[in-house]
């Protein structure tokens, strides 16, 4: 009797178990059975928005540092030694070419080009006076020349003693901007103590340096873009104004300088800046990066051909702002299909609906 009560047992646990199974495998087949036999299993084309094949704006560029430079930059200082009577200048401010910035002493001086205006005065008058004794026969040739030599010996010194006058001045040699100074009226000076600095600034240079590989495309007049961490957002435009004549040895580089306008001075000398030199710029077929699939070396993309999807395999070339640079593969009347991209397969039947040009996918492409 136990025996038959536990062969009745295993039989009502191996029916639950059974009933289970069948039930489980019920549940789990119902979705695919809905599925199948719901309204998106008919064979109407799936629907996906596509944009026409674009162009964008790609170049090739060279990355390097440069250190800014005023056109023309000087440190001042004074021909001869002296005490300071006057300053005629303060820093920062701008000066034209020939403007007195500073005076020293210059009493002896101005004393001694009086002496030479009379010591000229005399040597005019004695030789005047030869001259006309010459023409008349009243005196020698001898005495008329050295009379002559003494006007010509007196013309001289005055020169002389102007330029030394002169030289008691600093001048500016060009137009520009003066900097700061720390000297003060009645200070003794030597020449060789700077009285400022002067920076010509409408015009500012940069040096740097690019990879001896790209001496085949360097030529004067290449558009340069400098950026400055002093004006964030800000690019500066200029062009190579030089090239220089050999490839650096250690660095197996070549140095360039570039010349920037500056009208409103927002650069200086010896700022550090970032300077993209442009190499070249095309206008080329681009399509945006989130259509382009990868997978290993090849590159690819879902196209409308005739109501059916199909994959193009493309060669790419820049990534620029979200557009894709493709080289070859794509011709320019090609549909791209933005949208359903993780359903359609190639070759299935598709309903095309152009894009709205506002829509995002088609930002940065020119259509």
């Amino acid at each position: 009797m136990r025996a038959l009560k536990v062969i009745l047992g295993v039989l009502v646990i191996l029916a639950a178990a059974a009933g289970g199974l069948y039930v489980t495998d019920r549940l789990m087949a119902a979705p695919n059975l809905a599925v199948a036999q719901g309204p998106e299993s008919s064979s109407s084309p799936l629907t996906v928005e596509t944009i026409p094949v674009g162009t964008g704006n790609f170049r090739d560029t060279v990355r390097a540092v440069g250190t800014a430079r005023a056109r023309n930059a000087v440190n001042l200082v004074a021909e001869t030694g002296g005490r300071i009577t006057h300053i005629g200048f303060r820093p920062g401010q701008s000066v034209a070419k020939g403007d007195v910035l500073l005076t020293l002493d210059d009493r002896a001086e101005q004393a001694d080009v009086k002496a030479a205006e009379a010591t000229l005065a005399e040597a005019d008058t004695a030789f005047t006076r030869q001259q006309q004794l010459n023409k008349t026969g009243s005196a020698s040739d001898a005495a008329y020349q050295t009379a002559k030599a003494a006007l010509l010996r007196a013309e001289a010194e005055l020169d002389r003693a102007r330029v030394i006058l002169d030289d008691r001045r600093v001048r500016a040699p060009f137009s520009g901007v003066v900097g700061l100074t720390d000297l003060v009226e009645g200070q003794v000076v030597d020449a060789t103590t700077t009285v400022t600095t002067l920076d010509d600034r409408s015009l500012i240079e940069v040096d740097f340096s690019v990879p001896e590989i790209q001496l085949s495309r360097l030529e004067p007049g290449l558009r340069i873009e400098v950026t400055t961490a002093a004006w964030p957002g800000r690019v500066f435009e200029g062009k190579v104004s030089r090239i220089d004549t050999r490839v650096d040895s250690a660095t197996r580089s070549i140095a360039l300088r570039g010349e920037i306008p500056n009208d409103d001075r927002a650069l200086t000398g010896g700022m550090f800046l970032q300077v993209d030199l442009v190499l070249a710029e095309r206008q080329q077929i681009a399509i945006p990066e989130q259509v382009l699939t990868v997978e290993g070396d090849r590159h690819l993309v879902l196209v409308a051909r005739d109501g059916v999807a199909k994959q193009a395999e493309i060669s790419v070339g820049q990534q620029v702002d979200g557009l894709v640079e493709v080289v070859s593969g794509l011709s320019q009347d090609e549909q791209i299909i933005v949208t359903n991209l993780h359903r359609v397969a190639p070759g299935m039947e598709i309903d095309v609906v152009a894009r709205a040009a506002d829509a995002p996918a088609t930002a940065g492409i020119d259509g």
